[in-house]
């Protein structure tokens, strides 16, 4: 019977179609046969099938397989339940805005499959939230999930995700006791964007607009962005300098480890704070709806984001 057990299959639904989901794809691929099948939706099913075309060009199936693009707007819970039972899919893995994650894990707990994300809920009208912010949303469906018999993993990425895991095993195999857990998010090279960041922009200035929270002597701590700065000689990448801000992992490791003091820092280079903080004082890194002059109604961080991306210019130097 265990021989037997090891040959099924679960396939897999892939929902998002960016770098992230691209990468998940190959790994899927070149585990395939354990995982089966494979799907990939989004909005655009265009980016889904070059995803497809570069598994198949790389190779990575470990045997052949049905791998299919779909397209599927993931905030609509019913499509996303209907394209789960078409596809048969028994794992999905969320790598979609973090937009998705609410309306993703309803879809899977409605239909009785495994729920994969990379990072924490957000809601597109609030900025840092009141932590904990996976208490907010995610954590609240934990006894649900338990009812259902659904397994749903949180923060699979490395930054949540790998930390994670390092943290707990420092805690259970090598400590006696840990008083602080201090993370180094530490990016030293270039895009050669006149502002960008190494994964989506929007997310990235919204971790940045409001308060920064910490874990400090067993209790949440707020302070503002790059008011609290550190400097590091480092491996690699020498000497960087990182500020105090908020992510995933506070939130998570502060909750599950019992360690009185958990902080986040990253690094950033002197032009993105100095771009940063210009489109901060004008009002641009906002999530709320303005009207421009002429009536038409915009959201000043969606249109930054559609900018961000752009060659950069000469001279401007490293940014985050």
């Amino acid at each position: 019977m265990q021989g037997d057990t090891k040959k099924l299959k679960k396939n897999v639904l892939i929902i998002g179609a960016g770098g992230v989901a691209k990468v998940v794809a190959h790994k899927c691929a070149q585990h395939n046969d354990e995982l089966g099948r494979i799907a990939i939706a989004s909005r655009n099913i265009s980016k889904c099938q070059a995803i497809i075309d570069s598994v198949k060009a790389k190779g990575s199936l470990e045997q052949p397989a049905d791998i299919q693009a779909f397209a599927l707007n993931a905030l609509d819970i019913e499509a996303t339940k209907a394209l789960i039972r078409e596809t048969e899919s028994q794992i999905v893995i969320n790598v979609g805005s973090a937009f998705l994650n609410m309306s993703v894990l309803r879809a899977c707990i409605d239909t009785g499959v495994a729920y994969l994300d990379t990072a924490i809920h957000e809601e597109p009208g609030k900025i840092c939230e009141t932590p904990p912010w996976y208490g907010n949303y995610e954590w609240k469906h934990l006894e649900e999930c338990q009812q259902k018999n659904v397994t749903a993993i949180l923060g699979v990425g490395f930054d949540p995700g790998v930390v994670n895991a390092y943290a707990a095993l420092a805690q259970q195999q090598y400590f006696d006791r840990i008083d602080s857990i201090d993370i180094l998010d530490v990016n030293a090279g270039s895009h050669g964007k006149y502002f960008a960041t190494n994964f989506d922009p929007e997310i990235n200035f919204r971790e940045f607009t409001g308060q920064v929270w910490s874990w400090q002597n067993s209790q949440w701590a707020s302070n503002s962005m790059f008011e609290v700065k550190r400097t590091d000689d480092l491996p690699v990448v020498g000497e960087q300098s990182l500020y105090l801000t908020g992510h995933d992992e506070v939130h998570s490791i502060s909750k599950n480890l019992n360690v009185p003091n958990v902080r986040f820092w990253m690094s950033f280079g002197e032009h993105y704070i100095n771009v940063f903080t210009v489109l901060r004082n004008l009002g641009l890194l906002s999530e709320q709806p303005v009207k421009t002059a002429e009536g038409v109604e915009v959201v000043p961080l969606k249109v930054v984001r559609g900018r961000a991306a752009r060659p950069r210019l000469a001279g401007t130097g490293l940014h985050r």
